[in-house]
């Protein structure tokens, strides 16, 4: 079943218990994306005394290194987890659609909807348009004249006074 994630954590912070060595910021610059770090063990300066770490302190580094790979790794397959986890809430496609339809016809753009629905920016373009739920309101013209006079009706076009066409919509 594999190492707890708690454990792995416990074991890196455990591993070097002076505190000489920071098992986060000392063991060097870590790619997340190959999860490997990017300079060898014995190139990396002791941040007190600005000189290059002996040879029983490279060791510990490199066994360091090994758990804080676990550990990124353990972490990673708990997230995949989380996410899948929580994108398979939604009892059906039917409610899902009904979300992002709200969503979209309040106006909010794919990027908002991505950070408040698990799903991914892609898979919202490609399943929605937003051209189709985004609508312009009918425009509403009030004369001056009937106002002051009490009247509230509105009208869908402009006056003719101000040069305007018979009707806008």
């Amino acid at each position: 079943m594999g190492i707890d994630l708690d454990d792995l954590y416990n074991q890196l912070v455990a591993s070097e218990p002076i505190g000489f060595i920071d098992p986060f910021n000392d063991l060097g610059e870590f790619d997340y994306i190959q999860m490997k770090f990017m300079d060898p063990a014995n190139s990396l300066v002791n941040k007190y005394s600005g000189k290059p770490y002996n040879a029983m302190w490279i060791q510990k580094i490199e066994e360091m290194r090994l758990l804080f790979i676990a550990y990124q790794k353990a972490l990673h397959s708990h997230d995949q987890k989380v996410n899948f986890q929580r994108r398979i809430v939604y009892e059906s496609n039917d409610h899902l659609d009904a979300i992002v339809r709200t969503y979209l016809e309040l106006g909010f753009n794919f990027k908002e909807i991505e950070s408040r629905v698990s799903i991914s920016y892609r898979q919202l373009r490609r399943g929605w348009k937003r051209s189709d739920y985004v609508k312009m309101s009918q425009p509403e013209f009030y004369s001056k004249i009937d106002l002051s006079q009490g009247q509230y009706i509105s009208r869908d076009r402009l006056p003719e006074s101000l040069g305007a066409p018979e009707r806008l919509f």
